[in-house]
């Protein structure tokens, strides 16, 4: 048993030593992110040459930083935990803009107020349209940190072998090459002329759609699902897989299975993020090794475009309940800045600022480098400005999965789209 004396004696001791310099207590920050981000802001990947950007803003501030990494579904659940409690241990959180939702905006600190009085060094070099996305009402509540901008890599050696020196420039173009590509190789497997992780989410199938001029919803939260552009595209998807120019279990094709057909050298064109170039070349498991390239997503003589583009964007916010709000924004704010954003890319980020690809090193590091800048510069968000937006996602890809299987025509199937998306936004 402890008696008052002793415990008052011990107490007051504690709080001397604590108020010498040399037992100064330190500051904590907690940080929810996934693995990634911590890897990129503390350069932990193999190869990396940012350096540990975070660190060293720590250890100048006084400041220890506790980071909690978790996969994208459970890190957003836990966040919506913690900001309902009274107070959240979460200090600094990243989030994906697809959860960007107006429920979760609710639950984030305005940084309005920061970026007047406390604003981020070249605050102008971030796109205007990446920051329009994570504001609602008129609050912005998060400031961009990563982006994963899909283009259209294309495997040259089975270019090659159909006859082309490189990849065409309309998307009708490559749809012709596509299935020329399709087809036997010399070992007898199968070699698809197109793939994408329609497994994975609907993502990367409205960025290919995207070529055709189709358009899911807008920023005005008007469903555009029933439209002859939309027709066009499942139609056009439809008739790839009957063809087997799409592989067989298209509609669950994921991320996984496609870096292992296009390392096996059977791919033709490929939509996914600009940064799968490293796996898609890794000489040590790549076929095609070096030859595997990437440009934006060249659009439909039909429209009024030469590429196409559409991004997802990670993040950094402050729950409303956090209580080192000023200490969080600081970090974002260093997060924020054009040297951090260049070393993180060196440590393998994909930057939010276009400005970032003109750093030499930069260039070394990502062969891509002037397809990707012209993406970003020109890449769109889907709109996530309402609480129904993942359910939306789900709705098209089970239209989408009705007209590619038979089971709807195209027609029907974008007519279903439109009238089940504007019944859940409407709810």
């Amino acid at each position: 048993m402890i008696n008052r004396r002793s415990f008052i004696t011990t107490a007051a001791a504690g709080a001397l030593l604590a108020a010498r310099p040399g037992f100064a207590q330190t500051k904590q920050l907690t940080i929810l992110s996934h693995r990634v981000h911590e890897n990129v802001s503390r350069g932990r990947g193999s190869g990396t040459t940012g350096g540990d950007i975070a660190g060293e803003w720590a250890q100048a501030n006084g400041v220890e930083l506790n980071w909690i990494t978790a996969d994208i579904d459970p890190l957003h659940d836990r966040l919506q935990r913690e900001m309902s409690l009274r107070s959240s241990a979460i200090d600094v959180a990243f989030i994906i803009n697809k959860y960007a939702t107006p429920r979760i905006s609710r639950l984030l600190a305005s940084l309005n107020d920061y970026r007047e009085s406390a604003p981020i060094e070249d605050a102008s070099g971030i796109p205007d349209k990446l920051i329009s996305g994570l504001t609602i009402e008129s609050k912005t509540f998060a400031i961009p940190f990563r982006h994963a901008t899909t283009g259209m890599h294309y495997d040259l050696v089975n270019l090659r072998g159909a006859g082309y020196e490189d990849a065409p420039k309309t998307i009708e173009g490559v749809l012709e090459a596509a299935r020329k590509v399709t087809g036997k190789n010399k070992e007898g497997h199968d070699v698809y002329g197109m793939l994408m992780p329609a497994g994975s989410g609907p993502f990367a199938i409205l960025c290919f759609f995207a070529a055709f001029g189709a358009q899911l919803i807008d920023d005005d939260l008007n469903v555009k699902a029933n439209s002859p552009e939309m027709v066009l595209a499942l139609s056009t998807v439809r008739d790839l897989y009957k063809e087997g120019v799409l592989p067989p279990n298209v509609t669950t094709l994921s991320i996984d299975e496609i870096i292992t057909l296009v390392q096996q050298g059977r791919a033709g064109f490929i939509f996914d993020p600009f940064a799968r170039y490293s796996t898609f070349n890794d000489s040590a498991a790549a076929r095609h090794a070096g030859e595997v390239k990437v440009v934006p997503i060249p659009a439909s003589e039909n429209i009024n475009a030469d590429v196409v583009a559409m991004t997802e964007i990670w993040a950094m916010g402050i729950p409303g309940n956090s209580e080192n709000k000023d200490l969080a924004w600081d970090f974002i704010r260093h997060m924020s800045s054009p040297d951090a954003a260049r070393r993180a890319a060196l440590n393998g980020n994909g930057p939010i600022r276009p400005a970032t690809y003109d750093d030499p090193g930069v260039q070394k590091l990502l062969p891509y480098w002037e397809a990707e800048a012209s993406a970003i510069a020109h890449a769109t968000m889907l709109p996530s400005s309402y609480d129904q937006a993942a359910q939306v996602g789900d709705l098209f890809l089970e239209e989408f999965q009705a007209a590619v299987l038979g089971f709807k025509s195209p027609e029907e199937a974008a007519v279903a789209m439109q009238e089940r998306i504007e019944a859940a936004i409407t709810r």
